[in-house]
Formats: structure tokens, C-alpha cells, sequence
């Protein structure tokens, strides 16, 4: 029995599919099925039934809670002893939404590479309470996530929460849309607009919207409902990405997050990012680098948070 047959056993065990667990294993089927039965010939135990499809023993069910222990344990001691050794090897598991590891990891990655080129970077995208909850199990390193004031309080004693950012949700619109609009009001309309957005002024506009249930689109809703009216809405998107694609056709506005502003400019130079200046409410939310608290934390987890606090003050100033 070694660890990589652990770490199989874990993998099928994920969604109970021996194709697609060899595919993300990059590993035939026949090799898996073999590295299963390995583990069943060791401890002498039926770890699945096949019929009427793949699911765990009892047996199965125990294996899986200590190996995941075992494995956790295993990267644990790796990232504590890469501090000893010459090849400063270890593997970083992060927690982070692709959007924002798109903003911050071309800012921190450079650098970090030189330092720990053998440390192994693995990213993991889930809500922020699970993202916490892995940090607490021990099976993330760190994540990049957006906890509520009760949970960095309650959480205080468990996890180091590093302040990133004020991440604000503003409005893009592009000079033609406003222009279309607005006609000889337009310029006007923007100066007052980048000190914050009133909606009701563009009631007539139409937006591009996130798709129901995405947090983004929770905040659209509340902003609309805010101002009392029900948005034109131009399409709906399940991404950002699509939207900024859309945005040289000038068909309507759409709301993104501050990180976004900087590679947002990069992309299209002048544009227009007008703030929403609600007192509260979900439109704006901190940002937060967290980890464990430990006696010693490793360095290379160090030198991350280090580098990524580094990024996101580059972020801010935009």
C-alpha cells in the first residue's frame, strides 16, 4: 500500500465513476481498476460494490475517512519539511474564484516561481463558507475569499484573516451606450455618475445581467429593488467574461466587482466605472486572505500571502 493508491482510492470515491476519475488521474481505467484491487488485496476488504453501480462498502466508508486523514497529514509533513531541504518542494492548495486568481496570480506568480519553483499550486473554487470549512479540515492551505464580519470574528482564534480589499460592485458603460441615452446629457450624466450611480437615471438603459443564482446577480436584484424599478434587461450571462466580450458592441451596461477594474482598463482603455454608494448591503465586501494558525506556519504559505497582499494593493489603486 502507498499513498498514490490512497490518493486513487479517494478520487473514485469522489463521484463513484472509475471513467472519470482515470481521466482526471490521467491514468487508464484498467490502471485505476488495478490500484484499486491493490488496496482491497492489502487490507483484505471489498472497498466497492459494482452492481447496480459503483458505490462504497462499510469497509469503503472507513478507508475513505482515514485516508483522507493520512493524505492530509502526508502534504503536511511534505510543506514542513521542504523548509529543510534543498529543493524547496511542497504543494500550496488555495482556495480562490477564478476571477480573482485571474486579477491577482499574473502579479504574484513571476516572483513566487523563482523562490519555490517546486512547489506544486493547486486551486480549489467554492463558496467562502466551504472554502473556510476546508481550511478548518485542513484540506486547503489558504484561500482568498469574502467571510461576514461574524464569520472572521467567530473564526478568529482558528484562521489568520489578512486584509486584501473593499471589493465595491460598480456599473460599466461605455460612452456610446451613454451617448445613445442620453445624447447632449451624456457627459454630464457620467461626471455625476463616477461619484456614484443613481439607477433611476438610467431606468431606459439596457443591462446585461448575471444569471439567477450567482451572488452577483443577488446584488443586481437588491440594487434594483433599491431603486424601484424593473431593469430593461438586454440578455443574461452565467459569467463576466461573455459581458466583457459584449462590451465594443455597446448593447448595455453591466455590474462587476472593483478587482475586476484593473484588467478591465488594460483591456479597453477609456471606460466609464460607476460606483454604487449604498450604505450597506451586498454590493460591497471585504476581501480576505486566510490560513490556519499554527505555532510555525510554512514558508512558502508565508511568502504566498506575502506576495498576494503585495497584488491586491496594486488592485486597489486602480
Amino acid at each position: 500500500m502507498n499513498l498514490k493508491s490512497l490518493e486513487y482510492f479517494i478520487e473514485v470515491a469522489k463521484d463513484l465513476n472509475m471513467t472519470t476519475a482515470a481521466q482526471r488521474l490521467y491514468i487508464s481505467q484498467q490502471a485505476l481498476s488495478s490500484q484499486i484491487q491493490k488496496l482491497e488485496q492489502y487490507y483484505g476488504v471489498t472497498l466497492f460494490e459494482r452492481h447496480p453501480k459503483l458505490h462504497l462498502t462499510y469497509a469503503g466508508q472507513r478507508l475513505l475517512e482515514g485516508a483522507e486523514t493520512v493524505l492530509r497529514d502526508s502534504i503536511d509533513l511534505s510543506n514542513s519539511l521542504s523548509e529543510i531541504s534543498k529543493n524547496r518542494s511542497g504543494r500550496l492548495r488555495l482556495g480562490i474564484p477564478t476571477y480573482r486568481a485571474a486579477e491577482s496570480l499574473p502579479l504574484i506568480l513571476p516572483e513566487y516561481t523563482k523562490k519555490w519553483p517546486n512547489v506544486m499550486i493547486t486551486l480549489e473554487e467554492a463558496s467562502t463558507t466551504e472554502m473556510l470549512e476546508m481550511l478548518l479540515e485542513g484540506t486547503l492551505d489558504a484561500c482568498v475569499a469574502s467571510p461576514s464580519p461574524s464569520e472572521v470574528q467567530g473564526l478568529s482564534d482558528r484562521l489568520e484573516f489578512s486584509f486584501l480589499l473593499e471589493d465595491r460592485t460598480y456599473v460599466i458603460c461605455s460612452d456610446e451606450v451613454l451617448r445613445r441615452y442620453f445624447g447632449s446629457r451624456s457627459e454630464a450624466v457620467r461626471k455625476r455618475s463616477l461619484q456614484g450611480i443613481d439607477l433611476q437615471e438610467f431606468r431606459d438603459v439596457p443591462f446585461l445581467l448575471h444569471k439567477p443564482p450567482m451572488k452577483l446577480r443577488q446584488v443586481e436584484d437588491e440594487c434594483f429593488n433599491h431603486a424601484g424599478f424593473r431593469p430593461n434587461v438586454f440578455l443574461e450571462a452565467a459569467n463576466t467574461e461573455l459581458m466583457l466580450a459584449l462590451y465594443p458592441c455597446h448593447v448595455g451596461c453591466f455590474f462587476c466587482r472593483k478587482a475586476r477594474l484593473r484588467s478591465i482598463g488594460k483591456m479597453f482603455g477609456d471606460f466609464s466605472a460607476f460606483p454604487l454608494n449604498y450604505d450597506e448591503g451586498p454590493h460591497r465586501q471585504n476581501v480576505f486572505f486566510a490560513r490556519r494558525k499554527t505555532a510555525r506556519p510554512t514558508a512558502h504559505v508565508l511568502d504566498f500571502e506575502r506576495l498576494m497582499q503585495k497584488a491586491w494593493k496594486e488592485i486597489a489603486l486602480y
